[in-house]
């Protein structure tokens, strides 16, 4: 019997172009082909009804070696009882039409938007981007009933094998929700996520909550914000993030977010709208006059309409990133 399991993430990745098209093995029927255009393809081997046949598993990079292996697996239970697996899939594609768009990534777009009001930026912006980090790349074109629990593992393990395993246990909780969402609309039979909701391999690292600021720390905190020049490490709009942090009492989520429409300084009052705010209640915080100078200094920098940010970013949301002011360091 052929050794299993061959090749190696680096090894398909370092295939190069030849003149001639070639293969690299895999074992047990999966190959990876790489033609001399540079193009890299999966392909399964097997026979039926005494033929030997290919079918295509997808391209490389877009289908890693860990989904190929699954891919593989599931044409093989195609095999094992008669069925022709590319057959298989075409009926499948068929039925997909029948049903309407059922992919993984149109659900799980549907299931951000179905919950986007009633969801914190901050929560929206997080969730969104685990689903386009860690799951759309693998999964994001198959459709979300030819999801197995072995691709769901394989995807999450690739996270969590990294070292960021709180991503990788919320990526799963993510996960199970769209394919709830599915099943709540009738597009999904299965929780191939809430499935392995106990899988012992996915260990829940302790809790390490952010140390909180200490009184005493605050004037030599200030006197760092209030550097300039060389000896400030942070850019300025962070700089001035921090501060009204601390002028305001405001969360993260209420500042990085904030238009210019939402400050009066005739009034010296900031409206942050009930969307960005945790108890969704529109809150009007008064400004200090610390507030509305580094405000001022902002204006300067950053106005270009009544509408426009005034944490701007070239980032997917325009704004300033969640990361960008929560760990922000001036040791």
């Amino acid at each position: 019997m052929a050794a299993e399991k061959l090749l190696t993430e680096a090894a398909c990745k370092a295939a190069k172009p030849k003149a001639q098209l070639y293969y690299l093995s895999d074992g047990a029927g999966l190959r990876l082909r790489v033609r001399p255009d540079g193009s890299r393809t999966w392909i399964l081997r097997y026979r039926l009804n005494g033929k030997e046949l290919s079918a295509g598993l997808g391209p490389y990079p877009k289908v890693g070696i860990q989904i190929a292996r699954a891919k593989a697996t599931e044409a093989k239970q195609h095999v094992s009882k008669g069925d022709n697996p590319s057959t298989a899939k075409r009926i499948a594609k068929s039925k997909q039409i029948e049903l309407g768009e059922t992919t993984f990534e149109l659900i799980a777009n549907e299931w951000l938007k179905h919950n986007q009001n009633i969801w914190s930026a901050t929560h929206y912006e997080r969730n969104e981007g685990l689903i386009r980090r860690y799951l759309c790349p693998d999964l994001g074109r198959l459709p979300i009933e030819s999801i197995t629990e072995q691709m769901m593992f394989n995807v999450i393990k690739k996270v969590y094998d990294k070292g960021t395993k709180v991503s990788a246990l919320r990526t799963r909780g993510i996960a199970g929700q769209i394919f709830a969402y599915a099943k709540a609309t009738h597009r999904g039979v299965k929780n191939p996520a809430k499935d392995m909701a106990d899988n012992p391999y996915f260990r829940k690292p302790p809790v390490k909550h952010y140390t909180a600021l200490n009184d005493k720390n605050i004037p030599q905190l200030m006197d760092r914000l209030e550097q300039s020049g060389k000896e400030q490490i942070l850019d300025i709009k962070t700089v001035c993030a921090l501060k009204l942090s601390l002028y305001t009492g405001l969360r993260d989520n209420s500042i990085r977010g904030a238009k210019w429409t939402e400050i009066d300084f005739e009034k010296k009052t900031w409206t942050v709208p009930a969307l960005r705010m945790k108890g969704r209640k529109v809150h009007t915080v008064p400004l200090p006059l610390q507030a509305i100078n580094t405000l001022m200094q902002l204006y300067q920098l950053t106005y270009k309409e009544a509408d426009s940010y005034v944490f701007p970013s070239t980032g997917k949301y325009g704004f300033m990133s969640e990361n960008t002011q929560r760990l922000a360091r001036i040791d």
